[in-house]
């Protein structure tokens, strides 16, 4: 399943007061993310992606995608298997003139079966980047 939403961040969007859009999707596994900055962006654009109150793209927190005429590619497999099945997208705009309009898109592959997911939980728990519910 592919799923995108093309985001159009205001100028003088800032990171302290992000602009959120939510993605739903299907329940199942993550495989492929694209995030994308068009020409003129030139770095002041900004994005980071969230589920459940965990920053999953960029890893790092408190980091941010940000670039000019560049689309990063990754290939992630996570689990987005509750309730609210949705993708948070934070987006901030450092321009003082123009907008710019961002891409993220993501294939998930349907929901794997009970072991897959206990054990792929438990890999991200270990790492820190998924927490207990």
């Amino acid at each position: 399943m592919f799923f995108q939403a093309e985001i159009l961040t205001p100028p003088l969007t800032l990171a302290t007061a992000p602009m959120i859009t939510r993605l739903t999707v299907y329940p199942g596994t993550t495989t492929e993310q694209w995030v994308g900055f068009p020409k003129g962006c030139y770095g002041l654009a900004h994005m980071q992606i969230w589920y459940w109150g965990t920053q999953l793209w960029p890893y790092t927190p408190q980091t941010s995608f940000h670039w000019n005429d560049y689309v990063f590619n990754m290939h992630d497999r996570y689990p987005i298997l509750e309730e609210p099945l949705e993708l948070v997208m934070k987006t901030w705009n450092l321009d003082d003139t123009y907008p710019h309009e961002l891409l993220f898109a993501v294939t998930m592959d349907a929901a794997p079966p009970e072991e897959e997911i206990r054990g792929l939980r438990r890999r991200l728990e270990m790492i820190g980047l998924l927490r207990s519910r």
